[in-house]
């Protein structure tokens, strides 16, 4: 299983809940970025990201008296170790890869893991991933088109100039440059058509699966879900938010603007999923 994103549309809560579930073994790094970087192949920033976490997670180990804690935190620095030796090779080796997924799978139906910068990719590259195995269902997630642009620009703030010492202020100018055509990485991000298409083009319908975050926590579309990936429906735990971004208040005049520049989102997904959650029609002071 591969989990597509979208970005800040509860992917972190989704592959919590698998993580959770006896049927599924997803390891624990949540975002591998393997078929991104071979993309991009941008292995310094993957080798430099993964090596500054792992010193991270050395130091947490170190400093703990816990048993449990330390197993767990020994547990995740053997993953960032696999991950390292793959992205040091500098080049593309999906039998490591899928190796690094299936290590202490046991008798596990589901494996797989979760990265939303694999919804940036090509059709081509979302062939691949399909030929990797005989079964490989694709998870996708829309969330209401501001909210989740405006969740995913103040996730973002913290890494700007300045964006820690006035947040309000650089979320609103990532906003208006963004409205003004900038931040690509983000507007890509937005693009629900673009993924959409490329995932109808390269991923058969019985293996593609998209959901929308406003139902995402109801027993209804966790059933749809469970089925669709062969695992049985378990409890799950609707109340706990992950890395929930700063709450940043934004004028109805800049969400307008955004509603009608993202207008052609809207219309794609009404026209090829029916009647949208009541969410995305929300008041403009709702986002």
């Amino acid at each position: 299983m591969f989990g597509l994103g979208a970005t800040r549309a509860g992917t972190s809560w989704l592959n919590r809940y698998l993580s959770d579930h006896p049927e599924c073994h997803l390891r624990e790094i949540k975002e591998a970025h393997y078929f991104d970087t071979l993309d991009r192949g941008s292995f310094d920033f993957q080798v430099k990201l993964l090596s500054n976490r792992k010193a991270e997670l050395d130091a947490r180990r170190v400093g703990s008296d816990n048993p449990r804690q330390r197993a767990r935190l020994a547990r995740n620095i053997a993953a960032h170790e696999e991950l390292l030796a793959i992205f040091n090779a500098r080049r593309a080796d999906h039998d490591a890869y899928l190796a690094y997924l299936h290590a202490d799978a046991g008798t596990a139906r589901v494996v797989g893991e979760i990265t939303p910068a694999y919804a940036l990719l090509g059709a081509d590259w979302l062939r691949l991933m399909h030929g990797l195995a005989p079964v490989v269902r694709f998870v996708y997630i829309l969330r209401e088109p501001v909210a989740r642009l405006w969740s995913n620009i103040r996730q973002t703030v913290p890494q700007r100039l300045g964006g820690r010492d006035d947040p309000q202020a650089t979320a609103l100018a990532m906003f208006d440059t963004w409205l003004a055509g900038g931040e690509r990485e983000i507007d890509l991000r937005s693009d629900y058509r673009g993924v959409l298409e490329r995932m109808a083009a390269a991923i058969p319908a019985r293996d593609r699966i998209v959901l929308f975050y406003e139902t995402l926590f109801s027993d209804e579309t966790l059933d749809r879900l469970c089925d669709f990936l062969g695992i049985r429906t378990l409890p799950a735990d609707t109340d706990t938010r992950m890395f929930a971004a700063e709450p940043l208040p934004i004028d109805p005049a800049r969400v307008a603007a955004a509603r009608a520049r993202l207008a052609p989102q809207y219309d794609f997904v009404r026209d090829h999923f029916g009647p949208l959650p009541p969410a995305w029609s929300a008041r403009l002071n709702e986002v």
